[in-house]
């Protein structure tokens, strides 16, 4: 969520385009004393969003922690479960082969986004 910004101008861009888009809501302004059960409502309303949907669309294009592409836990908890679900799955960049689960990754079958969006 730390480019949460960044998902909302790309989720416009999509519409503005004819996509039909659900974001993640944000809840880190819902004061929560209590940062798991936060991540907790997050990841629930994040998976009944990816039951309801035809395909995800992982926004992976700003690098951290070293690696370019970067796909973090949370996203490969969401990717999982789109796959499993028969859903149809993208990303805006390649991930960087580096990561731990690059293989999980790999059968997938995640396909890159090939459109490019103005941001």
């Amino acid at each position: 969520m730390r480019n949460y910004d960044h998902i909302l101008n790309l989720a416009k861009d999509l519409q503005d385009a004819g996509h039909r888009v659900s974001v993640p809501v944000d809840l880190s302004e819902r004061g929560y004393s209590d940062r798991t059960k936060m991540k907790a409502e997050f990841m629930k309303n994040m998976f009944e969003s990816i039951r309801s949907c035809d395909s995800i669309l992982v926004v992976n294009d700003i690098d951290r922690g070293g690696y370019s592409g970067y796909i973090g836990p949370n996203t490969f908890l969401q990717l999982g479960l789109g796959f499993s679900l028969g859903k149809t799955l993208y990303c805006l960049e390649n991930w960087d082969k580096r990561l731990p689960y690059n293989e999980e990754l790999e059968a997938m079958n995640i396909r890159q986004l090939d459109i490019k969006l103005p941001h």
